[in-house]
Order: structure tokens, then sequence, then C-alpha cells
């Protein structure tokens, strides 16, 4: 035995004979259960002896562990344990200018031991110091890689590079179950810390400035009370909202990805900058929001809502609820009259410019370089529509007419979303201009688009608080052959055709129409137990949560507030879907064999009027001439 250690005879008996009744490793465990819990605890020693003997199957007594527990207290084996704090000490040690040392309390090394292509085993070599950013402190950390050559991929912590091509990827395995996150530069974070952000953007509607700020608070209050006051006055680097945002939206969409289809890898931009990232959006949106459509649209086929009784809700996509969310809104070009070509609209819909503005001229760059169409060369309201709002019998006294004409406009309007009844967002768009009955079917139109075998597996009820006047103003429209005053037919709109159209209860009362009152009035026209049960004002009660994002949602650049919106509503889904779990921690995510579902109240099969290519509804018809339109 070393001399250092300075026993006398009786304390090396005494350790021997210990040793060899336990081993070293039984008396280190009781030594560290004996420091952490309180001797104030009155059945600490039956504690340590039953988790001892279940760590290591062995049958120690308390009276065994009460004599090792009080031999080091008495100063026999004073000298056998240290009570160094390891971490403090590595810390220390690191950030010290006099030691050259590659050791840091967190290695971030490769993903995978091995070569995803040739399978060969890896040889990880030191890359670079960073900072990683935990859930209470910010620690000096190392990135370790590894190169395979012949297959020429360099393998990171959470991502791999295809060197020939210059292109990186993430994988799977790559992104679950990782304690930290890195996606390159200087920079890395825990999970904790990216998940506990998603929980706080979700409950307390924190924005990523607000974020920043009470992090950084947090860990400078943190720091004082540290036992070492030396250690304060060691300045460490703060959380940056852009890096730490661009971080959790790649984050967020590679799980998205991963979460919808059945892939290998997903590819993420080499550089983290924002023009990077905006160009990975804008290259990708299209394709995240059919996936984030589809898989929504049918999730009554793979996965149902549970209701509180934690049985399955039997009112997921029961109806279409459509409304307008108009608090959060955010600076934008001034061009309200930018228009698209859609199948529906071969004329032309007016949808406004959402890319933000630059400073001082209204415009976005790209509308400054475009003739800007007057209020006088559209045709945003034509003589056939004035009938929806004033007639006096078939008008409403609720509309929904375009607010800005004649008027500029400098910020976005909110946004239009459908939804189902048991609060599952299908699908959304923002608003540009003001929420009008156009913009309400292009945006409809748009999701049965993307929608896979949609005739299976959608309902054909519509709601929506001006029902009456999206009504009227389709049917005004529906298959006519006059220049700016017809939608064409589509499978799309031929859908709509097939569809009800109702009032949402909500708003229900305000409208005094005679064929508010009854055509589009659920609860007048459709009497079955299912259809009374529909919660119709399902989009209130969501707005009354998406006001709170208001300070989060309107700080966000046009490129970055469509993705917003995107993972804010899946992270919704897939909480109120109760499938949160599969989305975040683990990549299996069962889904059903998909069976034929289509919600068609039943009485309407007895005694409704079928519309045929030559009876088509009159949008000036009385009360009394009610239709009903099933497949």
């Amino acid at each position: 035995m070393s001399s250092n250690l300075a026993l006398t005879e009786n304390n090396e008996t005494y350790i021997i004979t210990l040793h060899r009744t336990f081993h070293i490793k039984v008396l280190h465990l009781v030594h560290d259960l004996n420091n952490r819990i309180d001797d104030c605890v009155d059945t600490r020693t039956k504690d340590i002896t039953l988790m001892t003997n279940s760590v290591f199957n062995s049958n120690l007594t308390e009276t065994t562990v009460n004599e090792i527990i009080n031999q080091p207290n008495l100063g026999e084996m004073n000298e056998l344990f240290h009570t160094v704090n390891i971490d403090r000490l590595l810390a220390d040690y690191t950030l010290s200018l006099v030691s050259d040392t590659n050791a840091t309390s967190v290695c971030l090394k490769p993903f995978t031991k091995t070569c995803l292509n040739c399978y060969k085993e890896l040889n990880v070599t030191f890359n670079q110091f960073i900072d990683v950013f935990n859930l209470n402190s910010i620690t000096k950390g190392s990135v370790y890689v590894a190169t395979c050559r012949p297959c020429e991929q360099r393998f990171y912590p959470n991502f791999y590079e295809k060197i020939a091509i210059r292109k990186n990827f993430v994988t799977p395995g790559s992104i679950y179950d990782q304690n930290f996150i890195y996606f390159g530069g200087k920079k890395a974070y825990s999970t904790e810390l990216l998940i506990h952000f998603t929980s706080i953007f979700l409950r307390q509607y924190s924005g990523f400035e607000n974020f920043q700020h009470s992090y950084n608070l947090s860990i400078k209050k943190y720091s004082n009370l540290l036992p070492d006051r030396n250690i304060i006055d060691q300045v460490f680097v703060e959380i940056n909202r852009e890096c730490f945002s661009n971080i959790w939206f790649l984050y967020q969409l590679s799980i998205f990805n991963f979460f919808n289809n059945d892939i290998e890898q997903f590819e993420i931009p080499r550089l983290l900058d924002d023009s990077s990232l905006y160009e990975f959006f804008d290259t990708n949106y299209d394709r995240w929001y059919c996936d984030f459509v589809n898989h929504w649209a049918i999730h009554h086929v793979t996965h149902r809502c549970q209701t509180k009784d934690n049985s399955q809700s039997s009112f997921c996509m029961k109806a279409f609820i459509i409304d307008g969310m108009q608090k959060v809104a955010r600076p934008i070009c001034t061009n309200k009259n930018k228009w698209i070509r859609t199948d529906e609209f071969p004329d032309g819909v007016y949808i406004g410019c959402g890319n933000t503005p630059k400073a001082k001229s209204g415009l976005c760059e790209m509308c400054r370089r475009t003739k800007i169409l007057d209020d006088n060369e559209t045709y945003l309201l034509t003589s056939g529509d004035k009938g929806i709002y004033d007639h006096p019998l078939t008008g409403c006294n609720v509309s929904r007419e375009d607010r800005f004409v004649d008027i500029e406009k400098k910020t976005s309007q909110g946004i239009i979303y459908t939804l189902s009844p048991c609060g599952i967002v299908v699908g959304f768009d923002e608003l540009y201009r003001a929420e009008s009955c156009y913009l309400v079917l292009w945006h409809f139109f748009k999701i049965i688009h993307l929608i896979k075998d949609y005739q299976l597996h959608l309902p054909r009820i519509i709601i929506y608080d001006n029902a009456c006047s999206l009504f009227l103003y389709f049917w005004g429209r529906f298959g006519e052959i006059d220049i700016y005053q017809r939608i064409l037919r589509t499978p799309p709109s031929n859908f709509v055709s097939r569809c009800l159209f109702f009032i949402d209860r909500f708003h229900q009362p305000n409208h005094k129409r005679p064929m508010c009152q009854k055509e589009r009035n659920i609860n007048y026209a459709l009497t079955d137990d299912a259809t009374k049960s529909i919660n119709t004002e399902v989009a209130e009660q969501r707005n009354s949560v998406l006001k709170q994002y208001q300070n989060a949602l309107s700080s966000y650049s046009s490129r970055k507030a469509r993705v917003g919106y995107l993972v804010l509503f899946h992270l919704m889904n897939a909480e109120r879907n109760t499938c949160e779990g599969r989305y975040e921690y683990c990549r299996n995510y069962a889904k059903d064999t998909l069976y034929s579902y289509v919600y068609i109240p039943q009485h309407l099969l007895l005694g409704a009027h079928i519309l045929t290519n030559s009876r088509r509804p009159n949008p000036r018809a009385s009360s009394g001439s009610m239709r009903y339109f099933i497949p």
C-alpha cells in the first residue's frame, strides 16, 4: 500500500478485512448514498441497505451498513474517499489559461461508430471547442468528427456531410435519443433546452426574443449561487436568439419530416445564417405543407384524438370548420393587389403581397421592380357580388366585404385556417388583405387539392361564420363562363359543390336574414344526434389561444412566418392528438390501415334534392327553396 495514505497498521488491517468481505465498489456506493441522503432521514440506514442490496444483489444487514458508514465518519477511513467536486475541478481546469488540453465536461462525438455506407469502423478525431447551452448553465464543450475517406463522408454529432457534393444530412438516429443538438458552428444546445423552449412556446406563448432575455438573466442569477466566488467573474457567452431560433427550427423540421415520411435522411443547410435558412425554407415549404395537410386531414383514419376519459373521439373530421384570426399582424408590403392564377380562378385571385417591406418605401424588393395595380384596375367587387350583402331578401346583415378597397394597408390580416371539430388544424394560409369569400374559397380549394383520396375520407359539411355569403358567392360563379365572375369546374370545386354550407352556432344569432336562419342554420337543417354534437365553435376556442401569440409571431419575417405557423400548428395537433410522445422522442408512429370513411348525416340520404349539372341552385332564391347536396 502506498505510503502517502499514512494509515496505521490497524487501519490497514481494517480496510483489508473490509475489502475481503465487500468489494470496494460496494463501499463506494454506500459512501456516496450516505453523502446524498441527509442525516435527518430516520430511515437512512435502511434505505442505503435496500438500495445497495438491489444494485449488487447482496445480503447486507443494516448493522453492517451502519458500521461501514460510521468508520469513515470516525476517521478510520477518512483518506479512502475524496471529497472533491469533479465537475467544478474539470471546469476550472479547462478554463485555466495555463492548461493546454482538449478535455471538456461535454464531448460531442459522431452519432455513429461505423460509416453509414461501407459500415467500416470510424476513427474519431478532435475538431473544435464550442459553447454548450444547457437548461441551467453554459459550459465549454468539444466536437469530435470522423471521416470515411473511401466513401467521402464526414460524420458529426448530429449530422453527416457528403463531401463530394457538399451537402449535410440528418438521420433519425442522429436526432432521436440525443442529449445535445449540434448542426455546425460554435454552439450546441441540449435537447432539454430545446424541449423547454417548445413547452414555454406552447404554454406561455413566449417568442425567441423574450426567451433570450429570460435565459441570459437566469444564467447570471444562477452564477450568484455558486459557492466559488472566483468563477462568477468568468464571463460566458450569452445565448443569441437568431442562432438559437435557427437551430430550433432545424430540429423541429427534422423530426417533422421523420414523423410524416419513412425516409432515411433529410437534407439541412450547410450554413446556419438567415440567408441559407430562408432558402432552405423556400425550397421545402410546399412539400412540408402538403405533408401537414395530408397527415392531419385523415387523422381520423390513422390515429383518432382522445376525449377526456381517454376514449377515442367520434367527432374527428365530421366537418370542415373555417375561420379567420386577425390578432397576429406583422408588417408587410403595401401592394395589396398582387394576384395569382389557380385552376379554379383562371382570371386571378388578389391575395396581396406578404413579403417584408423595405425601410421607408413600404414595398418589398420584388414589388418595387414591378407595376402595382390600382384598385380601379382590379375586379375585386362586381355588381353581382353586391347582392350577397345588401339584397333585401337574400343578402345578409353580416358581411365580409374587402375593407382595403381604396385604402392602403401595411400589416397582414392574420390567418385563415380550417379545423376539424376535435380541434385539429387541417390547413392554414396567411391573409395579406381582408378576409373575403374568394380568399376563403381559394384557401379551401388549395387544401382539397393536396389531400390524396379526398373523396374517401373527407366530410361534406363546411361551417363558416359567414357561410351564407360564401354559399351565394360560390354558386354565383361555379361553372359560369363570364370572365372575372367564374369558378371553373375542377375536382376541388366539384367537391365543394357537393358540400353543405352552415353558419357556426356562435355566430348564428347575429344573422337575421331568412336564409341564414333556415338553410344555413345547422340546428334547423340537420337534426340527427351526431350533427348536434359537432363542436362548431372550435375555431373561436382556438382563436382565444392563438391571440396569445401576437407578440411572438408578429416579429417573424415573411419567409419565417409561414414555417412558424406550420411548426406551431403541428405541435398543437400532436399534443391534441396525443401523439406528441411519438413525435418528440421516437420515430415509430404506428398508422392503421386506411379505411374508407366519410361522414354524411343519415337523414340526408332520404328526401334530399340531388344537384345535377342541369339543376343549379339560384343564389337569389328565397328561403323556401332550400336545397341539399350530397355526392
